[in-house]
């Protein structure tokens, strides 16, 4: 983080708070991304045996050998991911940001435990299953987080982070494994510990962060939801690192706290003064209408189309496909042996991580839609020349070597083009387009929408390259230059406060005479205007 300060305080003045306060920044996702990297190398996309394969009279190790196996894991692992990310949406409003990643992090701690120390199937599957709920509950709880403490003019950079770690995690994740493919050396001799190390070493950043989010201020936005102004005022203090009496505080807790109120005055609206529920009824109708108020007005619907599509491009522009069977495009490619598999996987590690922090530190200038559009373009253009050189030479790239490299090449061209655009700024984008009262439970629907699609193209893509060949990499670029137009429609979030999101999105309900007339009123009641007033002069 020091050396990245660094940087991004040589490159322009308005990072200079993200270089002053990198601590306060929240990456959840090394150990995410480092647990994804580490299975995949579990089960070896080699001919050669894995570890879990040898010595067939431990149960354990020949899990492996079966695909319904791997395919019950994974299985269990979106399970876990589906309901971490939507449980996160009531736990984060219920407990708070913090509270609820560590939350997360004891699940991931324990499925790591229950994965490295297997001795069975079930133990490999019940780990699976809270090592997912752990990684999707903290896909939503970590871009939550980031996004509502982040002041708007850096507020893309921050969230941009959190793909730098993931590709920092990946990168890690990546080189663990190919130096503890050597415990026992690589042949029949080679020890448990090749692959246990790996899942085993998940446990530390999960406990790190587990305690340290302790430590971090509190989301103020999260802070005045719940009443507690004087709170929320002190984490912004604390957070923009200003005097309370400063403008720079004073304005955005002014801003936070009327939307709050206009928000709440909306909701007070709705509620039926017929109704006399209490207990758990009451609780039960609560959650309903705040997932209901998601798809009431156009505004809110068009929100939750936009990040559900988002992620839905995020998946299905192929980018699993080629992370997480790289080893098998590789050899396929004219690559042989685990050794120079994961080499090869490393690279794109290293280049994917190079490639992310440009959009770390241009993306508030830049904008999403920009970016959005021009790494869709890019990807579909890397796929459809991948699709042209397997097609002509996939059966002879031995006598072909230069073909085959340049193909290569153009995988790495690829993994760049998605680090620098749908990699950071889908979560970016997603984190930031839903109002406060419903954010943590839009963020969930469209988190979701990631895994699912995650899933769906992960088991997909063997078959595909089994039958499909080079019309994979076909059918990839199409959904890329489907989403590249897709992006031209949405509207763009850079510049905006989260309070002015309703404008972004063409709120008529935020909009309407009568909302205007509420919205001034409670800006004279709280004092802003009078603040604005003041400063003016």
């Amino acid at each position: 983080m020091r050396l990245f300060g660094v940087a991004i305080k040589r490159n322009a003045i308005a990072h200079t708070e993200l270089f002053n306060r990198p601590r306060r920044t929240l990456q959840g996702c090394p150990f995410v991304s480092f647990d994804l990297s580490t299975m995949s190398k579990t089960p070896s996309h080699s001919s050669e045996e894995t570890p879990l394969q040898k010595q067939p009279l431990n149960p354990v190790r020949a899990l492996w050998e079966e695909r319904r196996i791997v395919g019950l894991a994974l299985f269990c692992t979106l399970g876990g991911f589906l309901y971490g990310s939507m449980q996160n949406g009531w736990a984060s409003e219920k407990f708070g940001r913090r509270r609820s990643i560590t939350f997360a992090c004891l699940f991931l701690a324990l499925g790591t435990a229950l994965q490295t120390g297997a001795r069975n199937a079930a133990f490999l599957f019940v780990g699976r299953f809270f090592t997912g709920f752990g990684v999707g509950a903290l896909s939503v709880g970590t871009s939550l987080y980031n996004t509502e403490i982040s002041p708007s003019s850096i507020r893309g950079s921050v969230g941009s982070l959190f793909q730098l770690s993931t590709e920092f995690g990946t990168l890690l994740a990546f080189w663990i494994d190919f130096g503890t493919n050597y415990i026992g050396g690589t042949g029949e001799g080679q020890s448990e510990a090749a692959w246990r190390i790996p899942l085993a070493l998940q446990l530390a950043p999960g406990i790190i962060l587990a305690v340290g989010i302790l430590f971090a201020p509190e989301s103020p936005r999260w802070l005045v939801s719940k009443s507690r102004n004087a709170e929320a005022l002190e984490a912004l203090v604390s957070l923009r690192r200003r005097p309370a009496e400063s403008d720079e505080v004073q304005i955005e807790y002014l801003e936070i706290l009327g939307q709050h109120k206009f928000e709440s005055e909306l909701a007070d609206l709705e509620k039926d003064p017929q109704a006399s529920t209490t207990g758990w009824r009451a609780s039960l109708s609560t959650s309903w209408k705040q997932w209901s108020y998601l798809f009431r007005t156009p505004a809110n619907r068009k929100r939750v189309l936009v990040g559900v599509l988002i992620m839905f491009f995020q998946q299905w522009n192929g980018i699993n496909a080629v992370l997480f069977y790289a080893p098998t495009i590789f050899q396929g490619l004219g690559l042989s042996g685990t050794t120079v598999s994961l080499l090869a996987t490393g690279v794109v590690g290293i280049v994917m991580l190079i490639a992310t922090v440009p959009t770390v530190l241009y993306l508030d200038r830049v904008g999403r839609k920009p970016t959005l559009i021009a790494g869709a373009l890019a990807m579909g253009v890397c796929h459809a020349i991948i699709a042209g050189l397997s097609g002509r030479y996939q059966d002879s790239w031995l006598t072909h070597k230069a073909a085959g490299w340049v193909a290569c090449v153009f995988v790495w061209i690829f993994s760049v083009a998605f680090a620098m655009s749908f990699g950071p700024v889908s979560w970016v984008l997603c984190a930031e387009i839903f109002p406060l009262r419903a954010r943590s439970k839009g963020l969930s629907i469209t988190a979701s929408s990631s895994w699912i699609n995650s899933f769906v193209v992960g088991m997909a893509t063997p078959t595909m390259l089994a039958n499909l060949r080079f019309g994979t990499y076909i059918f990839f670029a199409a959904w890329c230059f489907i989403g590249a137009a897709f992006c031209c429609f949405i509207p763009e979030t850079a510049g905006h406060s989260l309070e002015e999101m309703d404008v972004a999105f063409g709120d008529t309900n935020k909009t309407s005479e009568q909302d205007k007339e509420r919205m001034a009123r409670i800006n004279a009641e709280i004092g802003y205007d009078k603040y604005l007033v003041q400063k003016s002069q």
